[in-house]
């Protein structure tokens, strides 16, 4: 007697993008988990940190974590004026510079947790005198270890290549914090994510078949 296959949240069988699409499927639990289980969390950071008062904040990431990290930078400077910059890790971890970035904020943006450079300017970083904060899908991971506070994503293991609900958790998460960090609970706002995430994967027919009209274009506006 064969056990019962797992379900397929993606709903593609074994087609190509299989367990991409099943991760995809994953973020309207995942963002509603966030919302109800990580959010106390969030606030409980940036309390501690605001309290602390930063006069700049410093944001490093590396590929889609740097997107997420893009939409902190804009975040932190329309909410709460708060100046910002993108940190080039090289200038430490290959350069040897050491800046005073006492009364700085820096914060690490990484799904993994894992990479040595952000491990090392983070670390850098924090004998330099910032406030350190890693966010992360992974709070045993040496980026977590290093910084002094940690944010934890919570969106599960990632196996797909493309990074899909870690995104949208880091994005999640981060404008928690950045309201937070404000004084303000940004849980009500953003109660309704996991319901529009929801209707917007429900229309996958009507996105399979825009994909299949423009796969072969070359240039689109």
């Amino acid at each position: 007697m064969s056990a019962t296959p797992p379900a397929d949240p993606g709903g593609q069988g074994d087609e190509p993008g299989r367990i991409m699409s099943g991760e995809m499927a994953e973020q309207p639990a995942m963002l509603r988990r966030i919302l109800e289980q990580g959010a106390p969390r969030i606030r409980e950071v940036a309390a501690e940190i605001a309290a602390r008062k930063p006069r700049f904040v410093l944001l490093t990431a590396r590929g889609t974590s740097d997107n997420a990290a893009l939409y902190a930078k804009y975040l932190l400077e329309i909410r709460l004026g708060l100046p910002c910059g993108l940190a080039s890790m090289s200038t430490t971890t290959a350069y040897g510079a050491r800046p005073d970035l006492r009364d700085v904020l820096v914060v690490t943006v990484s799904q993994s947790g894992g990479s040595p450079d952000l491990v090392a300017s983070t670390r850098a970083a924090r004998e330099a005198g910032a406030v350190t904060l890693a966010v992360t899908n992974n709070p045993d991971s040496a980026l977590a270890a290093v910084s002094e506070y940690h944010i934890d994503i919570l969106a599960g293991p990632e196996k797909a290549l493309p990074a899909t609900k870690t995104y949208t958790a880091s994005l999640l998460s981060l404008y928690l914090f950045v309201e937070g960090l404000g004084g303000t609970d940004g849980t009500a706002a953003a109660a309704g994510l996991p319901d529009l995430a929801g209707a917007v994967l429900g229309r996958r027919a009507e996105v399979r078949a825009l994909a299949s009209r423009y796969r072969f274009a070359e240039r689109m506006v």
